[in-house]
């Protein structure tokens, strides 16, 4: 009985404060990073790249579609204890796909970054925060749960504002940079320790 009181106390007190919180920034960060990108920017590519709204946002459903194709199969991996490989591997795929987008003169280069995107979103994103929280934390799985979707609720309200800002002062191009490298500096390592120790 005492055991099972200290697993519930570990689970709600210390591992939630040291693990759950650092996941909820790490998925806020990848949510403003990975999925609010694309419409953050999209004015901004039709505006300067002269692509037509219809185009862009073409990849962008293909990102989706892909992300969705690839989601039972993270699943999969997740249940079999890698997660910590499939968040690192994603959070470092997503890294690529920004860095590169950085440098897309042309339509084609948007749907082939966004189809890898739609990987790294599968690999990263919600479906695969939840299923790790239910394998890792089985009963305390429910208040992670609601915890990382309100944290990550407010990634919209990062991205919006950050891209117009940094593109005002620096260009999108940087902008984007500027967005893959907080992918790997912050979100990484995040991932990283978090995914390992829960």
């Amino acid at each position: 009985m005492t055991g099972q009181s200290e697993d519930k106390l570990e689970i709600s007190g210390l591992r939630f404060t040291k693990y759950v919180l650092p996941f909820a920034i790490s998925q806020t960060l990848a949510w403003a990073t990975c999925f609010y990108s694309f419409p953050a920017f999209l004015p901004i590519w039709e505006a300067q790249l002269g692509f037509s709204k219809t185009s862009l946002t073409g990849s962008y459903t293909l990102s989706l579609i892909v992300s969705a194709i690839f989601a039972p199969f993270v699943g999969r991996f997740i249940d079999k204890g890698s997660g910590n490989f499939v968040f690192c591997f994603g959070t470092l795929l997503a890294f690529c796909c920004l860095f590169l987008l950085s440098k897309v003169t042309e339509i084609w280069h948007f749907y082939v970054l966004w189809f890898f995107m739609g990987i790294a979103m599968s690999c990263s994103l919600y479906e695969a925060c939840f299923a790790f929280l239910t394998k890792t934390l089985d009963a305390g799985a429910r208040r992670a749960i609601t915890f990382v979707t309100l944290a990550a609720g407010f990634a919209g309200t990062i991205a919006f504002p950050s891209a117009h800002f940094l593109t005002q002062f620096y260009g999108w191009r940087s902008a984007i940079l500027i967005f893959s490298f907080v992918i790997l500096i912050v979100n990484l390592p995040l991932v990283c320790r978090t995914t390992n120790k829960l």
